[in-house]
């Protein structure tokens, strides 16, 4: 099973309300807010059947969607590097 972790030299902020990450040194600067914001936080150290729960649990999406929005979020992030998946051992 592959869980998610954040990406190689990747720098963050989250304020709270927002997350503010990027690639270093290159960037570019995301700002991640809402659901994206949720889906970050929820996402480290998560597998993505417990990033959907935890996305129902939190009250921002029902059951029949939450898999893809976790998917979809989870993956954006991943091809932006903020994110990577790991085998977890």
């Amino acid at each position: 099973m592959t869980r998610f972790v954040q990406g190689v030299d990747v720098g963050v902020v989250d304020d709270g309300v927002r997350v503010f990450a990027a690639v270093l040194p290159e960037g570019p600067i995301m700002v991640l807010a809402g659901m994206a914001a949720a889906v970050w936080r929820a996402a480290l150290g998560s597998d993505l059947r417990t990033l959907a729960e935890q996305l129902v649990d939190d009250g921002l999406c029902d059951e029949d969607d939450a898999a893809a929005e976790a998917a979809l979020f989870a993956r954006t992030l991943v091809d932006a590097g903020l994110l990577r998946e790991e085998e977890e051992t």
